[in-house]
């Protein structure tokens, strides 16, 4: 099991973090209180070691937030019952997630008291292609999609998209309820790992690959300057 230092990383995304992170304050799920909200609360002014101290607490916080996996569920119409019975199994380890999902999966999280970060619209209305524009931006760390393989689809291209997104970006992935619940179970036992050491786990990778996206998209990578010459003549 190979782990590294928990360092906070920078989303490109950063405008759009108060619509996809929660940045919960310690044994709470509210927002974390401001420098200006501490003094406003306490009615006192702070002076600038007690307001440095808030400071490094909030990024602390904010490190722990945007660091927490968040894991996508998708399930089809046929197959949400079964994502319902999935999420009740795993009620618990789930509530140490990020969720986020489409519109309806995200209102059954709800339903059964859990707390998602935002929605996305149905599949066939592009939810799975927002789900993929998330995975690619770097907001999602795992796919839980719970696919009918006796219907056919209207939006098929858009679910062979987002599989291979999955694999583009080596995101864990959990296409049925066993290996969805194997990949939570995993993904459960190295965040108690990383909130127990400060070190952050994953899976044991081969020496000198520290990045399994950027070696797999090495190679075409290594192709575009080559494609953008071509173009000038």
């Amino acid at each position: 099991m190979g782990c590294r230092t928990s360092r906070l990383q920078t989303s490109s995304a950063a405008s759009d973090v108060d619509s996809m992170i929660k940045v919960p304050a310690a044994g709470s799920k509210g927002r974390r209180a401001s420098v200006m909200h501490t003094m406003a609360e306490q009615d006192v002014v702070v002076d600038s070691k007690a307001a440095e101290e808030v400071l490094l607490k909030q990024a602390a916080d904010m490190e722990n937030s945007i660091s927490t996996p968040t894991i996508a569920l998708i399930a089809h119409d046929n197959m949400k019952k079964m994502m319902r019975q999935f999420v009740q199994v795993h009620l618990e380890m789930l509530r140490d997630f990020q969720l986020t999902g489409t519109g309806t999966t995200c209102a059954m999280l709800r339903e059964l008291g859990l707390e998602p970060i935002g929605s996305t619209a149905s599949g066939p209305l592009g939810g799975d292609q927002q789900i993929g524009a998330m995975l690619v931006a770097g907001e999602v760390d795992a796919v839980f999609f719970f696919r009918d393989p006796f219907s056919a689809h209207a939006h098929i291209a858009d679910i062979e998209a987002l599989s291979r997104l999955v694999d583009c970006y080596q995101v864990y992935y959990g296409g049925n309820y066993r290996s969805a619940s194997a990949v939570l179970s995993f993904m459960h036992g190295n965040l108690k790992k990383r909130q127990a050491t400060g070190r952050r786990c994953s899976i044991m990778k081969p020496e000198g690959m520290s990045d399994l996206a950027e070696a797999v998209q090495s190679d075409y990578k290594s192709t575009r300057a080559a494609a953008l010459e071509k173009s000038k003549s």
